[in-house]
C-alpha cells in the first residue's frame, strides 16, 4: 500500500510540469513507468558539463543546482531545479553535451528517463513536442533577459531579482512575508547575481536595514516582497 502511495505521488509530479499537464492519466502511467528512481546525498554530482546526455530528470524531492565553470575554474550556480522540475532537458532534446553540471544541493530523490524512451514517448504524443518547443522558448527568452540584467543592471537590483525567482519557485508566505528555506550561503546567491560575497553581504544587510528582507535560523525572509519588485521593475526600465 505504502508502495502504491509513493508511486502514485511521483505520478503527480508531472501534473506541476506544465508541458506534461495536458496530457491524461494513461499517457501519465506511461511516462512514469518509463522512469527510474535515483538518489543523489548532498554534494553528489549527478552530472558534469560537457557529459553526454543520458537522462532526462524530473526532481522529485531537494534541490539541485546546475553550474557553469567559469574560465578561472570556479563553479557558478546558473540555475535551480526544484521539485516538480525537469533538467538536462537541452542535451537530451539536441543530442549535444550537458551545457552545466548538476550538484544536489542536498539530499535529493529523481526520477529519469533515457533519451530514447523520451523520445519513443514523444513519437506517440506529438502535442508533447509543440509543447516542448514552447517551453525552451520561453526559457531561452528568460535566459536572455537574466544575460542582459546581469550585464546591464545594478547590484541591488540583480540581487533582488535572485531573490524573488527564489521566493517564486521556493519560497512559502508566511504571516510576516515569504520564507525561503533552502541550504543557500551567500557565496551561492552572489554567484547567482554575478558578484562577490563581500558585496552580496553589503546588499542584504542594506536590504534588511530598509526592512525588505530578514534572516532567521538559516531562512532568508522577503519581508516587502513589493518594494523588491519595484526595485527590479525599475532596473528593466533601465535597461
Amino acid at each position: 500500500m505504502g508502495d502504491e502511495k509513493d508511486d502514485a505521488s511521483k505520478v503527480n509530479i508531472f501534473w506541476k510540469i506544465p508541458m506534461f499537464e495536458f496530457l491524461e492519466a494513461e499517457e501519465l502511467d506511461r511516462l512514469y513507468s518509463l522512469c527510474a528512481t535515483e538518489r543523489f546525498a548532498k554534494g553528489e554530482y549527478i552530472f558534469l558539463e560537457c557529459d553526454q546526455p543520458r537522462n532526462l530528470y524530473v526532481v522529485v524531492k531537494g534541490e539541485v543546482k546546475l553550474l557553469k565553470q567559469t574560465e578561472d575554474g570556479r563553479e557558478t550556480i546558473v540555475e535551480m531545479a526544484y521539485p516538480g522540475e525537469i533538467f538536462g532537458e537541452e542535451a537530451v532534446f539536441d543530442g549535444q553535451p550537458y551545457p552545466m553540471t548538476a550538484q544536489a544541493l542536498d539530499d535529493v530523490e529523481l526520477l529519469s528517463i533515457s533519451r530514447g524512451d523520451f523520445f519513443s514517448f514523444l513519437r506517440d504524443n506529438p502535442d508533447l513536442a509543440l509543447e516542448i518547443i514552447t517551453e525552451l522558448g520561453a526559457r531561452l527568452r528568460e535566459a536572455q533577459n537574466t544575460i542582459r540584467a546581469l550585464a546591464m543592471e545594478r547590484v541591488e537590483w540583480r540581487i533582488a531579482r535572485v531573490l524573488l525567482m527564489l521566493s517564486r519557485k521556493a519560497g512559502v508566505t508566511e504571516p510576516d512575508g515569504v520564507s525561503i528555506d533552502l541550504p543557500l550561503t551567500r557565496q551561492d546567491i552572489a554567484d547567482m547575481a554575478a558578484t562577490t560575497v563581500e558585496t552580496t553581504i553589503r546588499v542584504l544587510s542594506n536590504f534588511k536595514k530598509m526592512g525588505l528582507v530578514d534572516t532567521e535560523k538559516g531562512k532568508i525572509i522577503l519581508r516587502d516582497k513589493k518594494k523588491l519588485d519595484e526595485m527590479v521593475s525599475e532596473g528593466c526600465s533601465h535597461i
